[in-house]
């Protein structure tokens, strides 16, 4: 594996990236690493006191989930280069999917040192920015989807948490027993059937028909590319955008965002945008379903922080690692910073709803628990650590009276089980 690296590290392609942020950022999607959290300033109103948290956070940055993509430009670049119709450019990008499914294998949707570090960097600003929250040995609940990733992100949180405070009571368990609260999109069958075969596929390739052009970029890579039929051209581009999109994930010192000019990949993160809002967000095709079956969690999120008030739980922060396909619906489902705006026409989804913003790798959701003075309970939501508004109203932003929160997401849920209830008829 190290003579891979060092290999990677010597090619052509610049090298822009490693252990960070690739200049392409946004336009990967829900592939961006973590954006960087630099300001670990808290501006606490007079009187307010944390006390708890309640979390929820996707897995960090990893490795891709399968290799067909790379397999997919493997293969044509290879059949290229035996008919003789590879470009300069061409031959390079052969030699670096060779030698990235060499580095990929065994790896396919593991955590990478990138995602590991995400997680630690999350969990060590927590307990900064929070201390009164963790103090006489603060004990802890933690949860995670059943897959790799999900539980080595928990791991790597914890650790975090751990380097900075050892005295820490952690209590953490993982498995299938969560799929109800972190794999609620795998158990909904009308929602199942939706993903795989709604009437949202027809409009969105339509629109990767519309926005992209295959053959001027495969022109960078092969000789003739007009003799290949529209389909293959385009699945050949869209595989070869899906790899570099995902490489800044992989720990890999490679970049591979020159492969294409900033309009290009423009184009291609609008496609990708659109896909995530249509099959996990509030677009009019999914008739709110793709958000609705996020209810048990936010039910589960009232209940966990009533027990802590009232005194049933002696918990300091319960927290909970999943997927994209779980804080998207959630955060729509919460209404924060109108995730769940309704937008009908294709090219302006971009404008209005951004997955970047959402749910980049290692994306996290944060409900922060206050007494003020009077011991009146408020509660400050964060969205990847940035305060974030609710559709409700506040005397003082960004915290919200618990009390009339918790109607909303009450309402909020209510909702959902009313959209639910027309599907399953």
């Amino acid at each position: 594996m190290k003579a891979i690296l060092i290999f990677l590290a010597g090619l052509l392609f610049p090298i822009t990236f490693l252990f960070g942020q690739s200049a392409i950022q946004k336009y990967a999607g829900t592939a961006m690493p973590y954006p960087f959290i630099k300001n670990l300033s808290v501006l606490n109103h007079d009187g307010m006191i944390p006390f708890y948290i309640n979390h929820l956070g996707r897995h960090g940055a990893r490795f891709p989930t399968s290799g067909r993509a790379l397999e997919k430009v493997r293969n044509v670049l290879i059949l290229a280069e035996q008919e003789k119709r590879l470009t300069v450019k061409g031959q390079e990008l052969l030699v670096t999917v060779l030698r990235l499914s060499e580095a990929f294998e065994g790896q396919w949707g593991e955590l990478s040192a990138v995602g590991e570090q995400e997680q630690k960097g999350i969990a060590e600003r927590m307990l900064l920015r929070y201390p009164q929250i963790f103090v006489d040995s603060a004990r802890i609940k933690a949860i995670a989807s059943y897959i790799p990733r999900c539980i080595s992100s928990m791991d790597a949180f914890l650790s975090g948490m751990e380097k900075q405070d050892s005295s820490l009571v952690i209590k953490k368990s993982a498995g299938k027993q969560y799929n109800p609260l972190l794999r609620f999109f795998d158990l909904n069958k009308p929602y199942v059937y939706y993903k795989e075969k709604g009437d949202w596929l027809p409009i969105y390739k339509a629109f990767v028909h519309k926005k992209i052009s295959p053959v001027p970029i495969m022109k960078k890579f092969l000789l003739n590319p007009e003799q290949y039929l529209d389909k293959e051209a385009e699945e050949f581009v869209m595989a070869l955008f899906s790899v570099a999109a995902i490489l800044p994930d992989t720990s890999i010192p490679l970049n591979l965002e020159d492969l294409f000019t900033l309009d290009e990949w423009h184009r291609y993160w609008q496609t990708q945008n659109l896909r995530q809002y249509m099959s996990k967000s509030s677009a009019p095709v999914g008739k709110m379903l793709p958000v609705a079956i996020a209810w048990p969690l936010l039910s589960e999120f009232i209940r966990s922080a009533q027990e802590v008030i009232s005194g049933k739980s002696d918990y300091q922060a319960n927290f909970r690692f999943a997927h994209a396909e779980t804080v998207i619906p959630f955060v729509s489902l919460m209404g924060i910073e109108k995730t769940d705006v309704q937008v009908c026409r294709p090219d302006s989804v971009s404008v209005y709803w951004k997955d970047y913003e959402i749910s980049p790798m290692a994306a996290n959701v944060q409900w922060l628990f206050y007494r003020d003075r009077d011991q009146r309970i408020w509660v400050k939501i964060l969205l990847n650590e940035e305060a974030a508004a609710l559709p409700i109203s506040t005397s003082c932003f960004p915290y919200y009276s618990w009390e009339k929160t918790r109607i909303f997401f009450n309402q909020r849920i209510e909702m959902a089980k009313k959209t639910l209830s027309v599907f399953n008829e």
